[in-house]
């Protein structure tokens, strides 16, 4: 078997995407892989505009594998509740192939109608444009958290996970909406479609999930959850763009896949505290272990106190109901059906993926976030004298 016969890597060959949140972690790797699989051209979508760094690993990879990169971002071209700047993406090259849609508003600090314009309103452009302009494929990126009912998830697959009646949080919502119209639009042999979730996303160049605990650990206000027991998955950036890679390939005549949702992750669960903690102290930070963990039920009355005084003041505060969830259950899931209808096998395991990501934020965070904290010590200081 050749490289380009290999699941991951069939469709990639010669095509042109468009890659909707490009400028994010999972979307930037996309790009990069999805030329280093021999994409003719990638249509990059993204209201931010990739800075400086990213800029150059755009460049690089178009350099080293050859193909070509459009940029549509910004506020007015990357701007996903936008009906003509979505539809100019689809004018951006005679034919498109397939669309890889990444972008949405994540986190638990937006307002429901941003939810729904960018997550919901904004699939349906997406979709709209598909059929318009005759693109045969659609890779949807959901999320796992469409699933969650506040229980703990240990090794299920997702022929045991179901939309619950009541969501959880915003954003799982209207993901989940966006979902419900991605299979709808299912129309072989016009129109494929897909729903590939990560669980856990890192990796170098993150700038969410491990910056938001390393800058906690660093000033000493993070402490472990509850017994700290809690075991997750997680997913490697590469492992998720292989991941919607191998989607993409299964969409085709008769394929088990279409139309459904999949979890990719490494594979085997962590141990979410100790998995974090390593980070920690790699950083030269506190070690969790030597503190004392926050009781679960202090932390619920302190985050429903929250939600009161944030709705009074009309603020939204990191502690809340949903986040003490997230970090106090198991959240695990079973990658069998991936690995059975998509061919998915993980690039990385953890055991190698993570060091790789400490090394990388140790070399290029840590120096940063220290020289601005010095900064600030000097600024307290003499504010204080």
């Amino acid at each position: 078997m050749t490289t380009t016969d290999k699941p991951g890597f069939q469709t990639a060959k010669g095509c042109t995407a468009i890659v909707t949140g490009s400028s994010g972690l999972c979307g930037a790797r996309l790009v990069e892989m999805l030329l280093e699989r021999g994409a003719k051209t990638v249509i990059c979508f993204d209201i931010t505009k990739p800075d400086d760094v990213l800029e150059q690993r755009f460049q690089t990879a178009c350099k080293q594998f050859g193909g070509k990169i459009i940029q549509k971002v910004g506020r007015e071209e990357g701007n996903l509740t936008s009906a003509e700047a979505v539809e100019k993406a689809f004018q951006a090259a005679p034919k498109v192939d397939i669309v890889y849609h990444i972008a949405a508003l994540v986190g638990p600090f937006h307002d429901k109608k941003m939810y729904h314009a960018v997550n919901y309103e904004g699939t349906m452009k997406i979709i709209e444009n598909c059929k318009k302009y005759k693109v045969p494929r659609l890779v949807y990126s959901s999320s796992p958290s469409t699933r969650f009912t506040g229980d703990d998830i240990e090794g299920l697959t997702e022929d045991d996970l179901d939309f619950p009646k009541q969501y959880l949080a915003l954003y799982a919502e209207t993901k989940a909406y966006g979902e419900m119209q991605v299979k709808k639009a299912l129309d072989p042999p016009n129109f494929y479609t897909i729903s590939v979730a990560p669980h856990q996303v890192y990796g170098p160049h993150d700038g969410l999930f491990l910056p938001n605990l390393l800058e906690t650990a660093g000033s000493g206000r993070l402490r472990i959850f509850g017994s700290g027991r809690s075991m997750i998955s997680v997913c490697y950036a590469d492992n998720y763009a292989h991941g919607l890679m191998c989607g993409a390939d299964a969409l085709y005549d008769n394929s088990p896949a279409l139309g459904k949702f999949y979890i990719v992750t490494d594979g085997p669960p962590v141990s979410f505290w100790k998995f974090i903690n390593q980070a920690i102290v790699a950083m030269g930070f506190t070690d969790l272990y030597t503190k004392f963990h926050l009781p679960v039920w202090l932390l619920y009355s302190v985050a429903y106190a929250c939600n009161v005084i944030g709705f009074i003041i009309g603020k939204k505060f990191k502690l809340n109901p949903f986040n003490v969830c997230m970090l106090t259950i198991h959240r695990w899931f079973s990658i069998d059906n991936a690995r059975r209808d998509l061919k998915y096998e993980p690039l990385l395991a953890t055991e190698e993926a993570w060091p790789k990501t400490i090394e990388w934020f140790k070399e290029n965070w840590l120096p940063k976030y220290l020289a601005d904290k010095s900064g600030e010590e000097k600024v307290s200081s003499k504010k204080a004298n």
